[in-house]
């Protein structure tokens, strides 16, 4: 009797925890489609890299830049960013084109983790031209509502990020706020999504 006891109940301890990643998986699931977004972010350059307590080495300067784009996530875990991005700094004004990949999860309380991957950014007008990429983006969270329309995201914790011209290292902090325009992932908001 203790035996068969003891299967059961390892039977529904088994049929619990491979259920945990299916939930997990069903609430990143819940986050598709196209949503329309504006960013706005600021960071301070430093050429001479940041310590391990984040403190710049040697000079620095600082850049703002706004985006507004489409979010494509796919319903399982990926997805894709494209944006036009106005971007200020000491050297002037200039507009760029930017897309990236990302991955991003969903939390039972709706939180959202989204870690944007390597961006590159083309500049087609103003004081810099040709193409930038930036690498090691810190993840950014924040929370989907609860009808899945909208999002809004954070940085979280500060890193150290890297740009692909003159050796660049900098810090950045971004707010970023999405709304969904399709519920079809590369639709662009071309179907119905009342439906």
């Amino acid at each position: 009797m203790q035996i068969v006891k003891a299967v059961i109940g390892s039977s529904a301890l088994i049929a619990v925890l491979a259920a945990a990643p299916a939930t997990a998986q069903s609430r990143t699931e819940q986050l598709r489609g196209d949503y329309a977004f504006t960013d706005s972010t600021v960071c301070l350059n430093s050429p001479g890299g940041f310590s391990s307590t984040l403190v710049p080495m040697g000079t620095t300067s600082s850049i703002t830049f706004s985006f507004t784009g489409v979010l494509t996530f796919n319903g399982d875990g990926t997805g894709s960013l494209t944006a036009r991005g106005d971007f200020l700094n000491p050297g002037g004004a200039s507009a760029g084109d930017s897309t990236a990949d990302f991955t991003y999860s969903v939390a039972a309380d709706r939180t959202v983790t989204f870690d944007q991957g390597t961006t590159s950014t083309t500049f087609v007008a103003g004081a810099s031209m040709g193409t930038v990429t930036v690498s090691n983006i810190p993840a950014l969270v924040g929370h989907l509502s609860s009808d899945r329309k909208s999002i809004v995201l954070g940085s979280f914790k500060p890193g150290v990020e890297d740009v692909s011209t003159g050796a660049l290292h900098r810090i950045c902090h971004r707010s970023r706020t999405a709304i969904r325009i399709g519920r079809v992932p590369g639709s662009r908001g071309h179907e119905d999504d009342d439906r």
